[in-house]
């Protein structure tokens, strides 16, 4: 990579790793609800602006539906649990080898042997990880995160349709589904007044995590993540996606005191294993 695009790729891995702590503070303003519907809605903008992207309704739906409200709302409600930052990334991960086997099974796609050896590996890492908690993190938590992650890989599936259009446009255009239902769902559990928090009750801690999540996070992550998918292989840039639970376990244990240490890292370390032992089949055939 060119010294600017490595650069850009570093930064990506930083501001996304950032995120999951901002996530984590974002929690302590809103309800998952009303969180995850003010940030699709303000992440919706460009849409106004843009033309939309050249993939189908069918395409922008699932996207919509899965890759950002599942995906979310389900991270959301599993951090509100009691899922530290760090922890809730590395569990994320899983949507790689997910998204192989699910395309195996239902696209018929051809998997190859390392794919599924990575995704065995992957949930050794997750019993790992499910025994490290016992007593300071729910179960159940980690299990909501494990369906975020499943959410993100069914919604992979849909992404495949985007091929060759521009991410940030296919990103603001998906955005524009999810703030409806999710901010009737937040006004029918909570009410009408907290979900319209960022509007009758501002913080600067509640505007700032959402610029965040919006700007920095989607925004420019996606106009740069696009940028490099258009200008190398993916051989090249998919690595990246494994920094950044680096940089969210680096960022939520000085910033929130996670503890990463003992059973819990050995459980994260099996788990990134077992998601580079999925990836590297994918990385050779884009070479």
């Amino acid at each position: 990579m060119r010294p600017l695009h490595l650069g850009a790729a570093l930064l990506i891995a930083a501001m996304w790793g950032f995120n999951f702590t901002v996530i984590r503070f974002g929690l302590d303003a809103f309800t998952p609800f009303t969180f995850a519907g003010w940030r699709f809605l303000l992440g919706a903008v460009p849409a106004l602006f843009l033309p939309r992207p050249a993939i189908s309704w069918r395409a922008l739906a699932g996207i919509g539906f899965f890759l950002f409200t599942g995906q979310f709302v389900f991270l959301f409600f599993a951090m509100q649990a009691g899922l530290p930052p760090g922890l809730s990334s590395v569990l994320v991960q899983l949507q790689g080898p997910l998204t192989a086997g699910l395309a195996a099974l239902f696209l018929h796609e051809r998997s190859r042997p390392a794919q599924w050896l990575g995704l065995a590996v992957a949930i050794v890492g997750v019993l790992v990880i499910a025994r490290s908690v016992a007593g300071s993190v729910s179960v159940l938590a980690v299990g909501i995160a494990l369906l975020s992650a499943l959410s993100w890989a069914v919604g992979n599936l849909f992404l495949r349709e985007a091929r060759g259009a521009p991410v940030f446009a296919v990103t603001a255009w998906a955005s524009l589904l999810p703030p409806v239902p999710l901010l009737l769902a937040a006004a029918l559990t909570d009410g009408v007044r907290p979900m319209l928090a960022p509007i009758l009750a501002p913080t600067w801690l509640g505007w700032f995590v959402l610029f965040y999540t919006v700007v920095p996070a989607m925004w420019l992550g996606y106009l740069i993540w696009g940028t490099l998918l258009r200008s190398y292989p993916a051989a090249k840039v998919g690595p990246v996606s494994l920094l950044v639970p680096c940089c969210a376990l680096l960022f939520s244990s000085q910033i929130v005191g996670e503890p990463v240490g003992g059973t819990r890292l050995f459980g994260m370390a099996i788990v990134l294993a077992g998601v580079a032992i999925g990836l590297f089949p994918s990385l050779r055939r884009s070479t």
